[in-house]
């Protein structure tokens, strides 16, 4: 029996060996996995600091614009508090057609005083007008043609005036320009020039084309980039987003 014994301590200690050895590597494999689990969330504060970090430098790009549009309204109410005290009993006079802070009041005055002026000419080549046994004048479908033809465009106008977009607005506008600047240059069979030329009285394209020019020379000031204008917009998407989650 004590010829054994030897063998019997060799083999518990190799056995404790063992164990020491299987718990050494498990606290090993559980530290690297306790190392990957720390910098993995290291990884995802640093994220959310960054994102953090972009949404207050936008909020605070936000806070300035609403500043700005602030100062801006408080000046156009002293303003209008001014001119109605400095004239009580005078009708005051403010900005009624406003796009992307552009007044557009005189200019779309002007078109609609110019769409008045063609429902007239038009109104006068009716049988109402000269008479049910009247002739019709020669040249009457020609400027039939031209006078509506001068008003079916308008459309892009009040599209883009209704969408808020300086950019729709513009292109319509240019489309416009051309064409009022053709009518006076086409001398074919159909002959645009005959006819505003002959009613310049009754019609004067001068006065609308110049309208609609003085619209695009304002748009032209505030166009943006559509990359930039998208880019923004997606910021602005972004905070808004984040703020309501």
């Amino acid at each position: 029996m004590s010829a054994l014994v030897p063998y019997l301590i060799v083999a518990l200690v190799s056995l404790w060996a063992v164990v020491a050895t299987a718990l050494a590597v498990l606290r090993g494999r559980t530290a690297e996995e306790a190392l990957q689990a720390h910098a993995d969330s290291e990884a995802r504060i640093e994220r959310y600091r960054a994102a953090l970090l972009q949404l207050k430098s936008q909020a605070e790009t936000l806070r300035r614009e609403l500043d700005r549009l602030q100062r801006d309204y408080a000046e156009l109410q002293a303003a209008a508090e001014s001119q109605e005290a400095s004239a009580p009993g005078e009708e005051r006079t403010l900005p009624m057609l406003m796009l992307d802070h552009l007044d557009l009041s005189a200019e779309v005055g002007t078109l609609l005083e110019h769409v008045a002026r063609v429902a007239v000419a038009v109104r006068n080549y009716s049988a109402y007008t000269r008479g049910h046994q009247g002739s019709e004048q020669a040249k009457a479908r020609y400027d039939l043609l031209w006078l509506a033809d001068c008003l079916h465009s308008f459309d892009q106008l009040g599209r883009a005036l209704a969408a808020g977009s300086p950019r729709a607005l513009a292109r319509a506008c240019e489309d416009l320009v051309a064409m009022y600047d053709r009518y006076l240059k086409d001398n074919s069979g159909y002959n645009s020039r005959d006819t505003f030329q002959r009613l310049a009285g009754e019609v004067p394209l001068g006065e609308a084309s110049e309208a609609i020019k003085s619209i695009l020379a304002k748009t032209a000031q505030t166009r943006m980039d559509p990359l930039a204008a998208a880019k923004r917009d997606h910021e602005v998407d972004q905070i808004v987003s984040s703020v309501l989650h």
